[in-house]
């Protein structure tokens, strides 16, 4: 087990009395809604084997969005799907996730729900699954939800943030 799984597992043991000091973690990722999503992919590298890391190339495009971003790893490059607007952190979130599959596993840690700066953490899949084993999927999933292509975590409104704080309280653990 490495330092960042034990800490993931430590909060799970007794999420109300770590609560607090896991919000300092060094498993959490924190992204800010107006981080460059560039720099999103270089937050994730630092949690990934050296082999594993994405390199990233930005080319300028004449679109609304000014950019196209590329996930470069060996022989696989792929843009990310963004619309011809803007970027955005959730599409950029959802692109890197999908680049690491199945390999690894980006989590959002759902205690970080409401804030303009989220927190999310990356385990190799396995680990993910050894916790799920443990401690029981649906514990593991209320704490740190799976990114899939419909999650929706920056771009929600007010009223979405409200009505999924108002269930999580409904079901705490």
């Amino acid at each position: 087990m490495n330092q960042i799984e034990g800490e993931i597992e430590l909060f799970l043991k007794n999420p109300l009395a770590e609560e607090e000091s896991f919000w300092d973690s060094e498993a959490l990722v924190w992204v800010d809604w107006k981080d460059f999503d560039e720099s999103i992919v270089d937050y994730f590298n630092e949690y990934l084997l050296e082999e594993d890391k994405i390199n990233v190339e930005l080319v300028e495009i004449d679109k609304p969005r000014c950019v196209d971003i590329f996930l470069i790893k060996d022989e696989l490059k792929k843009a990310i799907p963004y619309d011809e607007e803007r970027t955005d952190r959730d599409t950029t979130l959802k692109a890197v996730q999908d680049f690491i599959a199945p390999k690894y596993q980006i989590r959002w840690y759902m205690d970080s729900l409401g804030g303009d700066t989220l927190a999310f953490c990356v385990l190799p899949t396995e680990r993910w699954l050894r916790l799920e084993k443990l401690y029981g999927e649906e514990k593991v999933t209320y704490y740190f939800a799976p990114l899939s292509h419909d999650s929706v975590m920056f771009d929600m409104d007010i009223d979405e943030i409200s009505d999924l704080l108002e269930k999580r309280m409904q079901n705490v653990n």
